[in-house]
């Protein structure tokens, strides 16, 4: 009896050393609303504390995804793999292993070698290292600035993450644990020439892990590839600047068009909220901004949130979704001159239907003087989120009045 032949398109995605899924950004999603059913594997070592990282060996990685692609594969008529940073190599590795043909492959910031800006000169004595027992293990190798990241404001949310301990990525990783990770880089650089499936290649000019030398070998190696090189971008690609430009290159590559990716979010059905909810989401927000958390903010806006700045404002206009939000408020950060911005809830919200309202007070030093704005804050809620920001200053108070 034949097997059934699996319909649909499914893909696997891999994330990176010491990471979650976080690293993909929003690529589960914008593949979801174009009709792919995602998979994600928590590579071994993962998911729990770095020293979880130190018995494992390259091998436990590859044979990891490859049993998630042989579980998955056949499921689907087509199926595609992708993989960010060292889940790029495992990407590649696997589908060189599996002879992958069913679907497209995708190597986001692979660092087939490790040799970008912020890596130090001394980066090749780790290999006499490896070979000194126990001291590889006992060696840790930190996340630090930039994080991977060029967009002050996402940067700004990671260190954030790190410091309240959030388990989204390792602070640290094991040396040896890097050592695993020259064995993969090894097996690619053997191996990419024989890597079956079209492959798309994306990487930023500017990655300060691995230079464009890494794609530009791929490039070279892969018999299918196309590559795409990203301009304003560090090496976490999915969540900085460029981060749009590799969502749609990716679903042009696989054959969707990324404006279904939006259109689909914004026919979204509103389903009216409690005024019990809505008071605990105005609630989460308010504290988010008082607090000066603003990385948590953005979790309580919807995608296609419509933020305005009315009057002579320096930040005034219209910010057309939440990546625009986020564009804004690190101008917010750069008016300040990136000292504190202090804001302040100067009512209670009052919520009437699915809007609330409340009085808020913003001041920062810039340039050594004072600089404070009052007005209202109008929210507009729907489907567990904020779907809409007006904010309007008060009768007769310049948006820039300096205080005295």
């Amino acid at each position: 009896m034949k097997a059934p032949k699996g319909a649909g398109t499914g893909a696997l995605l891999i994330h990176g050393l010491g990471g979650t899924q976080y690293d993909l950004g929003p690529m589960h999603k914008a593949l979801r609303r174009v009709g792919v059913e995602t998979h994600a594997v928590t590579l071994p070592g993962h998911g729990g504390q770095p020293e979880d990282l130190l018995p494992v060996v390259a091998e436990d990685w590859l044979d990891s995804v490859t049993r998630a692609y042989d579980e998955l594969v056949d499921k689907y008529e087509t199926f595609h793999v992708m993989g960010m940073c060292m889940g790029a190599l495992l990407a590649l590795a696997l589908c060189e292993r599996r002879q992958h043909r069913k679907g497209q492959l995708v190597a986001l910031s692979a660092p087939v070698f490790i040799d970008g800006w912020s890596t130090p000169w001394y980066r090749f004595l780790r290999y006499p290292v490896y070979h000194i027992p126990g001291l590889a293990a006992r060696i840790r190798v930190d996340e630090d600035e930039p994080f991977g990241i060029k967009n002050d404001l996402v940067r700004a949310v990671v260190k954030a993450k790190f410091e309240r301990g959030d388990n989204f990525h390792y602070r640290w990783v094991p040396l040896a644990c890097v050592r695993q990770v020259d064995r993969l880089r090894r097996w690619v650089l053997g191996g990419a020439h024989r890597i079956a499936c079209p492959t798309l290649v994306v990487h930023a000019r500017e990655d300060e892990l691995t230079s464009l030398r890494s794609a530009d070998f791929l490039e070279a190696a892969v018999p299918d590839v196309r590559k795409v090189v990203l301009e304003d971008s560090y090496h976490m690609i999915c969540v900085d600047n460029d981060r749009e430009q590799v969502v749609s290159s990716v679903l042009d590559f696989l054959g969707f068009d990324p404006a279904r990716a939006r259109r689909q979010s914004r026919r979204l059905v509103e389903v009216p909220m409690e005024a019990e909810a809505i008071g605990t989401l105005v609630g989460e927000y308010i504290a988010a901004l008082t607090t000066q958390h603003f990385e948590a903010v953005f979790p309580l806006l919807a995608p296609t949130v419509q933020w305005r700045h009315l009057a002579a404002h320096p930040l005034a206009g219209t910010y057309d979704d939440r990546d625009a939000v986020i564009a804004m408020f690190a101008r917010l950060g750069e008016l300040a001159g990136g000292q504190p911005v202090h804001i302040t809830a100067t009512s209670a919200p009052r919520i009437e239907g699915q809007t609330a309202e409340f009085g808020l007070a913003v001041s920062f030093v810039a340039d050594g003087v004072p600089v404070a704005w009052r007005g209202t804050q109008f929210l507009q809620c729907s489907n567990g989120r904020i779907t809409a920001v007006e904010y309007r200053p008060a009768a007769g108070v310049s948006a820039d009045t300096a205080t005295t």
